[in-house]
């Protein structure tokens, strides 16, 4: 997302523009995270990807960032500010009570209905737009359809692409994956959940005979 987001706790209308008027883009170097935010929108919002910004402001979570945070979206501003300071910032994010829990809270908890570590909960969390109850996997095309989306053979960045079949999927669940970028060579480059037992992973793929949901 440009690199993406994004087996639970790793950290993300119609398309990428749907939440990209609601993440803050950075007038400076940093932004605050307010509440709808993911690591994805933040990093697609302020052209940078999530796996360097999950780097820059030593998030080992890629799928927790909380309300109110700060996150440093340049490595020059990460430079500026000691490590102990970002390591006490982080600390300071990450503590919740009863008392504090309406205003510092794990972004990705709400509007989620899907399994958490499941590759449907991650592909919510990286893409709001994403309908909730659509189903397993496999039952996504046909979930986005009947909800006025659009379903077709054509990638694009900020899609879902949904697996029916191949290496290490049940086809009886399926599986699905965020679209980061389309390649001039045709291949895209995704991000996903759940997959080979890992909670995050990005790869390269052929696009052909794949389902999108835009």
């Amino acid at each position: 997302m440009n690199t993406t987001a994004k087996n639970t706790l790793l950290a993300t209308a119609g398309a990428v523009a749907a939440f990209g008027g609601a993440t803050a883009v950075a007038s400076a170097d940093s932004v605050t995270v307010k509440s709808g935010d993911t690591l994805y929108s933040i990093a697609k919002a302020n052209d940078v990807s999530v796996s360097e910004l999950a780097k820059i402001n030593k998030v080992t979570n890629p799928d927790l960032i909380f309300v109110g945070q700060e996150l440093k979206v340049s490595k020059s501003a990460s430079a500026a500010k000691p490590a102990s300071q970002n390591t006490a910032a982080t600390a300071q994010a990450t503590t919740t009570t009863a008392s504090t829990q309406t205003t510092s809270h794990a972004v990705t908890d709400a509007s989620n209905t899907y399994p958490a570590g499941q590759c449907t909960w991650f592909v919510k969390n990286a893409l709001p737009w994403v309908g909730n109850n659509w189903g397993n996997a496999v039952n996504w095309p046909a979930s986005a359809a009947a909800a006025g989306f659009k379903v077709d053979g054509t990638p694009a960045a900020g899609s879902v692409v949904v697996f029916s079949h191949g290496a290490g999927i049940n086809p009886a669940y399926g599986h699905v994956a965020v679209v980061d970028s389309v390649n001039p060579d045709g291949t895209i480059k995704i991000s996903e959940g759940n997959y080979a037992g890992l909670a995050y992973h990005t790869r390269t793929i052929s696009a052909a005979g794949l389902t999108f949901i835009h």
